[in-house]
């Protein structure tokens, strides 16, 4: 049996931890979940057509449950058990849109998994480089890349920065990129600054 729970909705997405020493593009999707009607992930192809279930957002405790209460005497007291709250969230996921890995096949995959975009259900979308969740990317590169080991061409992508936009047409283009680290940050940022990102 399923019951529905009053959690508020939070269209919250995970926190940016990304940098600039570890480029990737990757695609920011919801992911279709649901163990009544895919149970172990082994349901029918296509079961999130069908499935009647909140499949896009599941339950988690909030962050910061309550592990302490003041008794009569006006004394602090460890509770047996921490008072949680609950809250809705999407299945956010990072989906790999990067020719060295599974030649650019992940986003394909994923949809034809029932993954979906953020705006589809209504959600700002999020930058495409690794952990990077900003929301609404203002830098776009339209470009498109063709690259030998990718099934298909790859389009550069949606970036909330200059900075991580230039780095991904430098690695989707196969160039080198000087290393982020002593004399060579400045060498990196210059490399940046030159490159074309239209």
């Amino acid at each position: 049996m399923v019951t529905e729970t009053k959690a508020p909705v939070n269209d919250e997405s995970p926190r940016s931890t990304g940098g600039m020493n570890r480029p990737g593009k990757f695609v920011k999707m919801i992911q279709a979940r649901c163990q009544v009607c895919n149970p172990q992930g082994q349901g029918k192809r296509g079961w999130w057509e069908n499935c009647e279930h909140d499949l896009y957002r599941h339950i988690e405790a909030r962050p910061g449950a309550e592990e302490f209460d003041e008794d009569e005497a006006g004394n602090i007291v460890k509770r047996d058990k921490p008072k949680l709250d609950y809250r809705k969230v999407y299945n956010w996921k990072q989906i790999a849109d990067d020719p060295g890995i599974s030649s650019a096949r992940m986003v394909r995959i994923q949809r034809e998994r029932g993954s979906k975009y953020p705006a589809e259900l209504g959600l700002a979308p999020r930058c495409d480089y690794n952990n990077c969740w900003e929301k609404n990317p203002q830098v776009h590169v339209n470009r498109v890349f063709n690259i030998d080991e990718a099934d298909a061409p790859v389009r550069g992508g949606d970036y909330h920065d200059r900075n991580e936009a230039a780095m991904m047409v430098l690695r989707l283009s196969q160039t080198p990129v000087y290393v982020g680290v002593g004399p060579d940050i400045r060498n990196r940022q210059q490399q940046l600054d030159e490159v074309n990102i239209v």
